[in-house]
């Protein structure tokens, strides 16, 4: 229904507003009331009908004297074109009151530049649109230049921004754009710092977006308080499938905080820390391990892991029931290493692939491992590549492995190591039983030139007499002689000791083995008794302690000589033997 209304306002009726013509008209002064404002519709009078009210107000001050007013500073009549607001004119206009839109100012309005009535729900198509609106709109209040890479991701499974080493404004224009991003999987951060304020952004995303499973963050800079922060929130949150942390610098001060993810933490299942600085810290990340039962790949490479560390992670595989894939690669595992993974593959039911590339595993070290590889049924993958490792060694390894009836090891990776010749034919055994692909770098070539004759007992880099004693392990010297001596004589004759030596995995030629003889058998009997085997373990002590006081002084007299104090690593217990003789001949002339 539509009602005409004749409207004035503040009882001005003029038709005419233009400012020129208003200066020679005065107009009677406003009453001065700061505290009642008088509304269009109150001041809303009929020509028809005046109101009583004010007729005796007008008969009332026609008799009464008008005192000289001045009007207020903030009413004053000033009519010049900056401050005269010209009054509006009378006109008639139709109200309808059926369905005419009410605008609230206290309600939220979009001030676009191409705003258009159009319903909400036309605004934005797609979710993927209204992302992308977002984004630009927080761009446009922090000030920034919206990211093209950033815009064409939007409405994809896999959101990366690695890289593009981002500010903290330009991240949390990101993160509140992507918070409701419900078609992101995997969320990449690389190459971006983040600090305490990024991380609590990036926890509120993860607590928002229950579908968000992989989150990677390679060099964000988490060591220390962003570390402890994004560890106290994934230790209650279960969401999250694989978690990659590498190139992060974390240190011991991190490890706990590592350990803690590992420990409480019930979704992750692929975690890598590659390219950290953990190291003997490594020993909390084996006990975490320990109680892990979610976990199926753990990525420990490149994190100076040795010593105690590495035995501390050894035992914690010992334990676990469900990694699968292990990669060591590229730390310091040596012996002590590799004697304790060597107990984790005789009782571990469920790793399948071990990674033990560039960690020094010389041939002792090898010998121990295949000790637990020979017992193992599951492992089926071993990467050794980049080891010293010698060209007889390889095939000392493929026969133990021909001859170990339980082993189920179908790959195997020495890329790097140069192999001898009877390589391939013990390759080709093992194929005609079974698939194994083993990956190598050469094969030395036939020799169909003059040969010449080598220092057999330098083959190995090392002495065959420790070599032998280096054999007992944790036996007592008694309890080696009794191994040794095989029909109880009490001595040890020429073929037991070759036998001995064989039965470890190291050849010996005839040479080296009169060297072995010549050094024990004092009394030049042709065998080696008790006290005789007793007195060489001796003599052999001293001479190790003698060769290490003079280095040691040589290390006085040249500062710029080094000697590492760690006397337990099995490596450092083998010196360079002296005066060794070149198989190559002279030239002369």
């Amino acid at each position: 229904m539509a009602m005409e209304e004749e409207q004035y306002d503040e009882g001005f009726d003029r038709e005419d507003s233009d400012l020129s013509l208003m200066a020679d008209v005065k107009l009677p002064p406003l009453p001065y009331s700061p505290s009642k404002t008088i509304s269009r519709k109150q001041t809303s009078l009929s020509l028809a009908s005046p109101n009583k009210k004010d007729d005796d107000k007008d008969a009332f001050s026609a008799i009464t004297p008008k005192p000289e007013t001045v009007s207020p500073p903030l009413e004053s009549r000033n009519l010049s074109r900056a401050s005269f607001r010209p009054p509006l004119r009378k006109r008639k206009t139709k109200f309808t009151f059926e369905n005419t839109p009410t605008f609230d100012p206290n309600e939220p309005y979009d001030f676009d530049e191409d705003d258009e009535d159009i319903p909400k729900t036309e605004r934005y198509a797609t979710q993927i649109e209204q992302s992308r609106a977002l984004y630009r709109k927080s761009c446009k209040r922090m000030g920034l230049i919206p990211i093209k890479k950033v815009l064409q991701q939007f409405g994809q499974t896999v959101f990366s921004i690695d890289d593009l080493q981002l500010s903290a404004r330009e991240l949390k224009t990101i993160f509140v754009s992507i918070a409701n991003g419900l078609d992101i999987l995997e969320l990449d951060l690389s190459g971006n710092k983040l600090g305490v304020k990024e991380v609590n952004y990036l926890c509120q995303i993860l607590k928002a977006n229950k579908h968000l499973s992989a989150l990677i963050m390679r060099k964000c800079n988490l060591h220390g308080s962003p570390m402890k922060n994004l560890a106290e929130f994934l230790s209650t949150s279960y969401t999250l499938r694989k978690l990659d942390l590498g190139d992060n610098n974390l240190d011991d001060n991190d490890a706990p905080h590592v350990a803690k993810v590992i420990e409480k933490n019930e979704s992750i299942g692929d975690l890598i820390l590659s390219q950290n600085k953990l190291g003997e810290s490594a020993i909390m990340i084996g006990h975490a391990i320990k109680e892990n039962e979610i976990m199926v790949s753990l990525d420990l490479s490149w994190n100076h892991i040795r010593g105690y560390g590495a035995i501390g992670v050894a035992q914690g595989l010992e334990k676990n029931t469900k990694l699968t894939t292990v990669n060591l690669a590229w730390n310091g595992f040596g012996f002590e290493g590799c004697i304790a993974l060597s107990r984790v593959l005789e009782s571990n039911s469920c790793l399948m692939s071990l990674d033990l590339a560039n960690n020094r595993v010389h041939p002792p070290a090898l010998f121990e491992l295949l000790k637990g590889l020979e017992k193992n049924k599951t492992l089926a993958s071993l990467r050794l590549a980049h080891n010293p490792i010698t060209a007889p060694m390889s095939t000392i390894v493929l026969n133990r492995l021909l001859h170990a009836k339980e082993s189920s090891l179908t790959e195997l990776d020495i890329e790097g190591v140069v192999v001898d010749k009877d390589f391939k034919s013990t390759l080709e055994e093992i194929q005609k039983i079974r698939m194994f692909i083993v990956r190598y770098d050469m094969a030395l070539p036939l020799n169909k030139a003059r040969v010449f004759k080598a220092d057999s007992k330098n083959i190995f880099n090392i002495d065959p007499v420790r070599i032998l004693f280096f054999m007992k392990e944790h036996l007592r010297t008694i309890d080696l002689f009794l191994k040794i001596d095989k029909d109880n004589d009490n001595s040890l004759t020429r073929e037991e000791m070759q036998f001995a030596f064989e039965l470890e995995g190291f050849p010996i030629s005839s040479a080296a083995l009169d060297s072995v003889m010549g050094y024990l058998d004092t009394n030049k009997d042709g065998s080696v008794d008790l006290l005789e085997f007793i007195a060489g373990e001796r003599k052999l002590k001293r001479k190790l302690i003698q060769e290490r006081e003079e280095a040691r002084a040589d290390s006085h007299l040249n500062p710029q000589t080094k000697i590492s104090g760690d006397k337990k690593q099995y490596s450092k217990a083998f010196g360079a033997p002296k005066d060794v003789r070149s198989p190559l001949p002279k030239k002369t002339g």
